[in-house]
């Protein structure tokens, strides 16, 4: 299965490359299908005048959603818990992932969703997309190609505060509008990624701001937008626009219950700093029926609860108080006491498939502003010795209960990028081999604290940034990591912090190393974040990732030999449209990064499991879960429903 989808839309692409004509992607629904039942919960606006009906309120091609089971029930609110104020991800994996188009399923083709069709030129730097006929937001005004031109605008705009394909500084887009529902993007150079990136989570940037809404809180569209700002009390119009449209994810896209979607579900209790819960109820303008022609979604309402206790989200799980979650609570410690407590709680367990390579992934900062520093962690010999100091046995006994295998950040076993050798190299737990890297790397002479001694006569000491809030067993895993390396010389120091300041420290160059999951596990194409610096993820040579992006010149350095190869490679992929050859160039990059081993892995990230009540139908047993393509977003949670 897994072998199929990472081949990045495959099958579109593949006819493409045969063909040597330009490509037209037309995949249909279910063949025509009539409106059939109002939503009871809607059915007294309707009589009352207050919602047209429902055949008026569809688009003239509604996307046909085949139900994973079962033809559902309406009805129900769906429980869930989130961790904070900032949780905004649960929220655009669960509720926002809306695009032109998105993945099916299985994660192995990209298939329409608000775009009904597209049609891509033979050198993949034109693609026409056809929007559905009749479109709307979530308060009945017509979503058109006006909105998709707005949204370009945006983010071409100087004062915009996020980045994607759109303004792309070495390949950005242009927007040709062609009709009401028909328009172009277009590039100046190849861009054979273009229907992953739109089918990912991050393609729904594109299409999520309203122009009919936001265009009052621009400048170039309203001359009294300013002075809206001051009245408002916010010192400019892009701070307004910023609060009011939330244009990025960095800012929170759920605090503004006025601001129109085209979710399933739009808010009526918003997300803030101090907020006790977020609260949803169904859009009555949602585009997608089931195949019987029942509008979705099934479920009426959600009710996210915020807390920054995971005890309290998980009490509320056991007591049967959570209808769906994995996120936050589903961790290897609470995974006994859930699987025990599911008769009480009339609850099930189901399997998550984990997209990640490595459980952990420790970054040491090769663009350090200590020269000392910097040139020890960018020596392979010191890199090789830490990880040779690293007994992963031990870990994945104490912390995954005996789940996994010694890993390096690496394709998983599942992808057919899988390399043994890669994954495996410098696993091996031998403090003898450690030491004998280590002295090769310089640290021969060792302090009177048993700490070995860099060239400028220092300790080794390496402080170690981790956010224990997003997966506690990340501390579990260092605190053993901190013995093993102290048993070799060398001394970290665990500084757990939270997620602001966390990002907030890179662009100043104040770490030295960081820790995260090992993201690029399936999606290797897609995430390369530690294969090459390809972007601000890749923490371990922050001023080089700069240096490729064009992000943030004011703190780019020019890269090693080694690295401009791998960019170079990178930015031949990302402008082939032929996937074999895509393919080809990824492996030439993936050989350089094992080569030169530029982070540190610990072990096979095991399958993790989410918590779903009884009577919660159409869920998936086994779901596969990765930012790009995320869970549940990506099983239309729109056709769950409540037996």
């Amino acid at each position: 299965m897994f072998s199929r989808r990472l081949s990045t839309a495959r099958m579109p692409l593949r006819a493409w490359a045969v063909s040597g004509l330009s490509l037209v992607v037309l995949i249909a629904a279910i063949g025509p299908v009539s409106a059939q039942e109002e939503p009871p919960m809607l059915a007294d606006r309707v009589a009352s005048g207050e919602l047209p009906p429902l055949a008026e309120r569809l688009p003239s091609n509604p996307l046909v959603v085949e139900p994973y089971e079962s033809i559902g029930t309406y009805g129900g609110v769906w429980r869930m818990g989130m961790r904070g104020g900032g949780d905004n991800a649960l929220i655009a994996k669960t509720v926002g992932y809306e695009g032109l188009v998105r993945w099916d399923r299985q994660w192995q083709e990209v298939v329409p969703n608000l775009a009904a069709s597209w049609e891509v030129n033979e050198d993949a730097t034109e693609y026409t997309f056809t929007l559905r006929e009749g479109l709307k937001w979530s308060d009945g005004e017509p979503y058109t190609t006006r909105d998709i031109e707005f949204t370009a605008a945006m983010f071409h705009d100087p004062e915009y505060p996020a980045n994607s394909f759109i303004n792309d500084q070495n390949n950005p887009a242009t927007v040709e509008i062609i009709d009401d529902i028909t328009f172009k993007y277009v590039f100046e150079k190849p861009n054979g990624m273009l229907m992953d990136t739109l089918a990912s989570i991050n393609g729904t940037m594109a299409v999520s701001i309203p122009y009919h809404y936001c265009s009052q809180f621009h400048p170039n569209y309203n001359p009294g937008a300013e002075q809206l700002a001051t009245d408002a009390g916010f010192q400019s119009w892009a701070l307004h626009m910023e609060d009011k449209c939330a244009w990025g994810w960095e800012t929170s896209r759920w605090t503004n219950p006025d601001l129109p979607n085209i979710y399933a579900w739009k808010i009526t209790e918003p997300l803030s700093g101090t907020a006790a819960r977020v609260r949803w109820e169904r859009n009555p303008y949602y585009w997608k029926v089931d195949t019987d022609g029942n509008q979705l979604p099934y479920i009426d309402e959600l009710d996210m609860r915020v807390s920054e206790s995971l005890e309290e989200l998980t009490l509320l799980a056991l007591n049967g108080q959570i209808d769906f979650q994995d996120r936050h609570i589903a961790t290897n410690t609470n995974q006994a006491v859930f699987f025990d407590g599911q008769d009480q709680g009339d609850y099930r367990l189901g399997s998550v498939v984990r997209s990640v390579s490595s459980s952990l992934v420790l970054q040491l900062n090769f663009n350090h502003d200590d020269p000392v520093k910097q040139e020890l962690f960018q020596n392979r010999d010191f890199r090789i010795g830490l990880s040779h100091a690293i007994d992963r046995e031990e870990i994945i006994d104490v912390v995954f209960i005996g789940q996994g295998e010694p890993f390096q950040v690496a394709p998983r076993p599942e992808s057919h990028f899988y390399d043994e050798e890669m994954a495996k190299q410098y696993t091996e737990f031998d403090p003898d081999l450690a030491i004998e890297h280590l002295e090769a790397a310089g640290l021969t002479e060792i302090g009177a604290d048993g700490i070995r001694l860099m060239s400028n006569g220092e300790p080794t000491r390496i402080t170690v940034d981790v956010i224990a809030a997003l997966r506690p067993e990340w501390i579990d895993i260092l605190e053993l990591m901190q013995l093993h390396l102290a048993d070799v010389g060398i001394q970290i120091e665990i500084n757990n912090i939270d997620r602001t300041l966390f990002y907030d420290k890179r662009p100043g160059n104040d770490y030295d190393a960081q820790v995260w999951a090992g993201d690029g596990g399936l999606d290797v194409m897609q995430e390369p974040r530690y294969y090459f610096p390809s972007g601000a993820e890749s923490v371990w040579a922050f001023k080089w990732q700069a240096w490729y992006t064009g992000a943030t010149p004011e703190i780019a350095e020019e890269p090693v030999d080694w690295v401009k190869e791998q960019m170079a490679l990178y930015t031949q992929l990302t402008q082939e449209g032929d996937p074999d050859v895509r393919e080809d160039l990824m492996r030439e990059v993936l050989a350089i990064a094992k080569e030169n081993f530029p982070v540190i892995g610990v072990s096979l990230m095991p399958d993790g499991y989410y918590i779903a009540r009884n009577n919660l139908r159409n869920v998936s047993d086994q779901l596969i879960d990765a930012w790009l393509f995320p869970q549940p977003g990506g099983y239309d949670p729109q056709q769950w429903y409540f037996e």
